[in-house]
């Protein structure tokens, strides 16, 4: 006899069996590999075999429940073949069809019943605020009005990617990504969590759409554009136009320094600050509690506010006057790159940048991963790339020291010159057209001069064989002199970010020898005069 304790030692194998049991012939149980066990009958009538359905054992069926349903639909089953074994004809109705509990109409369960339940018992339960919030308004918007007075189990998979595929035309593949994420988690209750139906997730391998992953990282150069903006609007009096709140530009810098979210940020108060072990204790992240650690300029910031706010124990570290939560950070992060001239720049695009800056440093993905909190190690793999080119530069540089400690071979010839992009000139072209002298003459072209140098110490070739298209050997040589005297060639080669072979060497102690006199050209000996710069 097929009992409680029978059914509980029944166990899943790699193939879905069934046992008959011997106090009830016909009643079955069906052990899935999932581990879920159905209760069924099987009975012949009209000369064929027939299987229906009881359900799904479980807190809604018991076996016993499940044996008393069985003998109700066995006997009908034998009714039937007895009426149509004394008239031979076959029964009009067939009442075992018409005790299925499934099948009645008093027993439809509607997609819009199990969505009220999903809400209840799971999104407000296991998701974060926000996730509850969107899994609400996706299930109002768009599933319900789809599927909501559907019996659960009708809803089809072909009928979900079609609305798939459509919402993708109307809204956008992020949306229909989401809706179908909703759509599975549903039905991954209904079918796991509360047993309700032995069947598919009909979401299940529904193909998502690709979504462009968005890299957007702050340089250098617009972090300082960012810095003068934030500097001249601290300055602006309070109710004028481009004023800047004190309290905003700290959250803005610890969004920068730490990597962390928006949210996290803004709510983080001063008992979560593990001074001695520098540490931000964040109790409710997206990926759970973390302990996140900070570096020395970020607690010098965060003493540097406990200090201008009064040196609280307690409440926001980012504060309104009245002792409040800081809000509107996204309007002044908006208004900051717009007059910084990257409007393209989100707040969230801090996070990409720190994370960026960290692999360039020398970080390993693993560690990035953990400086951001991430659980998943495909979270982090969007910034391989990044690791890929630190790993090229440095490189780069192992095999520059290792050239210039010995001599090259012919298998290892120097990289070709390249003369100055417009960019790389426009980086330089203010530190040195400064250098010029204020006598006159004639107007040499000092970018062609740069070049002119850059050329001689990437070759290793002498002054005297520098092309004619970059000017005469001699001018070139004196400016190359002057700028190597007062500062101005290390200052340049850091701008450029020159190789080493191009940094720089000592200027030789005298002029080269001019050309001959086919290819001679006058001197520019008034440009290159030690007068004082503008």
């Amino acid at each position: 006899m097929i009992t409680a304790a029978f059914v509980r030692e029944c166990k899943p194998r790699a193939k879905m069996y069934e046992v008959t049991c011997e106090a009830l012939p016909g009643f079955i149980l069906r052990v899935l590999p999932t581990g879920k066990k159905v209760a069924l009958v099987r009975y012949r009538l009209d000369g064929k075999d027939h299987r229906e359905r009881i359900g799904l054992l479980g807190p809604a069926l018991s076996i016993d429940e499940a044996r008393r349903r069985g003998a109700v639909l066995l006997a009908n089953v034998a009714v039937v073949a007895s009426v149509d074994e004394q008239s031979g004809q076959q029964a009009a109705g067939k009442p075992a069809r018409l005790e299925q509990p499934e099948s009645a109409p008093s027993q439809i369960t509607t997609v819009r019943e199990l969505a009220q339940r999903f809400i209840s018992d799971y999104a407000d339960v296991h998701l974060k605020t926000g996730s509850a919030e969107n899994y609400k308004e996706h299930l109002e918007t768009v599933i319900l009005p789809t599927f909501g007075d559907r019996d659960f189990r009708s809803v089809k998979k072909a009928e979900i990617a079609g609305l798939h595929a459509k919402l993708k035309k109307e809204r956008g593949p992020s949306v229909a990504n989401y809706v179908l994420c909703v759509i599975g988690s549903l039905y991954s209750r209904i079918i796991e969590d509360w047993e309700l139906a032995d069947m598919r997730n009909p979401a299940r391998k529904i193909k998502r759409f690709a979504i462009p992953e968005r890299e957007r990282f702050l340089t250098r150069e617009e972090r300082q554009r960012v810095q003068a903006v934030i500097l001249a609007g601290l300055k602006i009096p309070a109710g004028r136009k481009g004023h800047l709140k004190i309290a905003s530009v700290w959250a803005l810098d610890l969004l920068a320094l730490t990597g962390r979210r928006r949210d996290e940020i803004l709510t983080l108060t001063w008992p979560m600050v593990d001074w001695q072990h520098s540490l931000l204790n964040l109790p409710d992240t997206k990926t759970g509690q973390l302990k996140v650690p900070v570096s020395g300029r970020v607690l010098a910031l965060l003493k540097h506010i406990h200090d201008q706010t009064g040196n609280p124990s307690a409440g926001y570290v980012l504060r309104t006057s009245s002792g409040k939560r800081l809000r509107s950070i996204n309007r002044t992060w908006e208004n900051i790159r717009s007059a910084a001239g990257i409007p393209d720049v989100r707040l969230h695009d801090l996070r990409h940048s720190f994370a960026s800056d960290a692999i360039m440093s020398g970080a390993s993905l693993s560690t990035v991963g953990k400086l951001l909190g991430h659980k998943q190690e495909r979270t982090t793999k969007r910034y391989a790339h990044l690791a890929d080119d630190y790993v090229r530069n440095a490189l780069e540089t192992a095999t520059d020291r290792i050239v210039e400690a010995v001599q090259p071979t012919a298998a290892l010839p120097p990289a070709p010159f390249e003369p100055m992009r417009d960019a790389q000139w426009k980086a330089i072209e203010a530190m040195v057209e400064s250098t010029r002298g204020r006598c006159g003459g004639p107007r040499i072209d000092l970018r062609r001069t740069v070049d002119a140098v850059r050329w001689v110490l990437h070759t290793g070739a002498k002054w005297s064989e520098i092309p004619a298209e970059f000017g005469a050997s001699t001018t070139c040589w004196r400016w190359y002199e002057r700028w190597c005297s007062d500062g101005t060639w290390h200052q340049i080669a850091a701008a450029l970010e020159l190789s080493q072979t191009e940094v720089g060497r000592k200027p030789e102690r005298r002029p080269p020898r001019a050309r001959s006199h086919r290819d001679a050209r006058p001197i520019d000996v008034t440009a290159v005069e030690t007068s004082v710069p503008l």
